[in-house]
C-alpha cells in the first residue's frame, strides 16, 4: 500500500515514502523511464516530483469467465463456466507493466482462457467431455501455462463449471437414453421369460420324477405283496396232505352243525355214512 507522506527540506523539495506490503512489489517510473526491478515489501523514499510509484499485487488471483463458448471435434456447441487462479511473477512484474500494461487481464488473460477452452474441447467429441470432463480441464490448463507464461503469469489451476451442451443434443441424448432403457426393459423381458419356462421345466421334471417314483413303489409294493402270496400259497400246497384235508373237511363239517359222517369198511370197499336228520313224528288228531 502506497502511503505519501510529505516532508519540507531546505531548498523547497519534498520527499515521499511509500510503503509495499506482503504480497505486494513496487516499480518506480522516473521522468517516464521505468526501472528495470521489481522492489520488494519496505519503505521506499522517492522524489514525488517526476517519480511514480506502481504497485503490483503478486498473490493468488482469481479470473472468471462465464458461458464461454467452444465446439467440439463432432461440432457439437458447449458452454462452460472457467474460474483461472493465477500469480504474477514477481520478479518480473515491471517487465509485464512495460510490456503489457495494467490491463493484462483484458489483453492476455481472457483471450488466452477463450484460445485454450476452444483448442481443447476440439480434440473430444461431446460424449467423450460429459463423460470424462478431468481430461479437457488438464489439456486446458497445461494450454494456459504455456500462453501466459510470455506475459510473466504464472497458472496454478483452472476449474471447469456449469457445463451446459446444446438443447438439440440435450433431446438427443435423452432420447437415445430412453431408447436405451427400453431396450434394456425388452432384454429384461426376455431373460425373464427364460427363467420362467426354466422354472416351470423343472417343475415339470420334478413332477415326472415324483410320478415315476410313486409308481415304481406302487410296483414294488405289488410285487413284494405277490412275492409274499406265492411263498404263502407254496407253503401252504406243500403242507396240505390227506389226513390234514380230511381233518380240515371234517373241523368245516362241525363248525356248521352237521354229525360228522360215518365210515365203514367191508369187502372191496369203503362206505360212507351220512346221517340224515329225522322228520319229527305226527300226531293223530
Amino acid at each position: 500500500m502506497k502511503r505519501i507522506i510529505p516532508v519540507t527540506i531546505v531548498a523547497m523539495l519534498t520527499v515521499a515514502c511509500g510503503q509495499v506490503d506482503p504480497g505486494e512489489r513496487a516499480v518506480f517510473t522516473r521522468w517516464g523511464q521505468m526501472d528495470q526491478k521489481c522492489y520488494g515489501e519496505g519503505f521506499y523514499w522517492y522524489e514525488p516530483i517526476g517519480t511514480n510509484m506502481d504497485e503490483v499485487l503478486i498473490k493468488t488471483q482469481k479470473f472468471e469467465v462465464k458461458k464461454l463458448a467452444a465446439a467440439t471435434s463432432d461440432v457439437q456447441e458447449v458452454h462452460a463456466d472457467i474460474a483461472v487462479q493465477f500469480r504474477i511473477d514477481g520478479d518480473k512484474c515491471h517487465l509485464l507493466l512495460t510490456q503489457i500494461g495494467h490491463d493484462y487481464q483484458d489483453k492476455v488473460l481472457a483471450p488466452a482462457v477463450l484460445d485454450a477452452l476452444k483448442a481443447g474441447t476440439a480434440h473430444f467429441n461431446l460424449a467423450t467431455i460429459i463423460r470424462d470432463r478431468e481430461k479437457l480441464r488438464e489439456m486446458v490448463r497445461a494450454d494456459l501455462k504455456a500462453r501466459l507464461a510470455p506475459a510473466y503469469l504464472i497458472v496454478l489451476d483452472v476449474n471447469l463449471t456449469n457445463f451446459d451442451v446444446s438443447k438439440a443434443f440435450s433431446a438427443a441424448v435423452e432420447a437415445k437414453q430412453i431408447e436405451e432403457q427400453k431396450s434394456e426393459q425388452k432384454k429384461w423381458q426376455v431373460v425373464q421369460a427364460v427363467r420362467d419356462a426354466e422354472v416351470k421345466a423343472a417343475q415339470a421334471r420334478g413332477d415326472a420324477d415324483a410320478a415315476r417314483e410313486q409308481a415304481k413303489g406302487a410296483a414294488d409294493a405289488l410285487r413284494t405283496t405277490g412275492q409274499a402270496q406265492a411263498e404263502y400259497n407254496s407253503k401252504v400246497s406243500a403242507s396240505l396232505t390227506p389226513i390234514l384235508v380230511q381233518q380240515q373237511a371234517i373241523e368245516a363239517w362241525r363248525s356248521g352243525g352237521a354229525q360228522v359222517p360215518h365210515v365203514s369198511s367191508g369187502g372191496t370197499g369203503m362206505l360212507l355214512q351220512i346221517p340224515v336228520p329225522q322228520a319229527a313224528p305226527r300226531q293223530e288228531k
